[in-house]
């Protein structure tokens, strides 16, 4: 049986006699990986296919349960590759580690498709924002996963003008009108207003990283934390971002 995706590329692994193990986004969010042989012959037609993040159509050939199907076909339709921008290619491997880790095989959830490609056109168009697009895609991860309330109202009393002070696990975001926390420890005036910006707009119009901005640094920071506990710990590729950018 052959089936035809419109798909993202999320990861390659090398496998036997020069081929790859390769993980894809499928238009209808769930995770499926096939053997694709040959690739690292340096006449290999479809070698540019398979880089992270590209979106292409792919054709798989297995039996419907088969744990490894066989890429037959893969065609890329669009890269938000843009070449010399070392930022941006760093944040397109965190983003495809993060969706190979969050999509489930057999598990259908549309939103994640939309949601990375969507960072990735919004990649292509403002290559210098890759860390405010990065910031955007986990709000929205974390969206998708359930694990983020909405910030309209505190959690515990129902203020929806005061400061939020912090996020808790039971009761979402507190404000500082009935949570007494040390003013130290509190997050900063403003992330209400930074994470309503992250709600309403869209990924091309993600808020630009600015150093100066504490609400937007608490913010970013406590998300990411979060997601990546979530995930399990420190990914590589942000790792790899870390060391290389600060």
């Amino acid at each position: 049986m052959i089936r035809t995706h419109a798909a993202i590329v999320l990861k390659a692994t090398p496998y036997a006699e020069g081929g790859a193990v390769v993980s894809f986004l499928t238009e209808h969010g769930e995770r499926l990986s096939g053997v694709a042989r040959g690739i690292k012959k340096p006449t290999a037609k479809w070698v540019a296919a398979f880089e992270p993040m590209g979106m292409v159509r792919v054709s798989f050939f297995g039996k419907e349960h088969a744990e490894l199907k066989r890429v037959t076909r893969c065609e890329l339709a669009f890269s938000p590759l843009t070449l010399g921008h070392l930022a941006s290619s760093l944040v397109m491997a965190c983003l495809a580690d993060l969706f190979d880790r969050v999509a489930r095989e057999g598990v259908e959830d549309d939103r994640l498709y939309r949601l990375l490609s969507a960072c990735g056109r919004a990649l292509k168009a403002h290559p210098d924002n890759a860390l405010g697009i990065l910031a955007y895609a986990e709000h929205w991860l974390l969206h998708c996963l359930g694990l983020l309330p909405h910030p309209r109202v505190c959690g515990r009393c129902g203020n929806d003008q005061a400061p939020l002070a912090l996020l808790t696990p039971d009761q979402g975001w507190c404000c500082t009108a009935c949570t007494p926390v040390d003013p130290t420890e509190a997050l900063p005036a403003g992330v209400r207003e930074y994470l309503r910006r992250l709600r309403t707009g869209s990924a091309e119009e993600a808020p630009w990283l600015d150093p100066s901005d504490q609400a937007q640094a608490a913010t970013t920071a406590l998300l990411r934390a979060l997601l990546l506990q979530e995930l399990g710990g420190e990914l590589r590729s942000y790792a790899v971002l870390w060391q290389t950018l600060w």
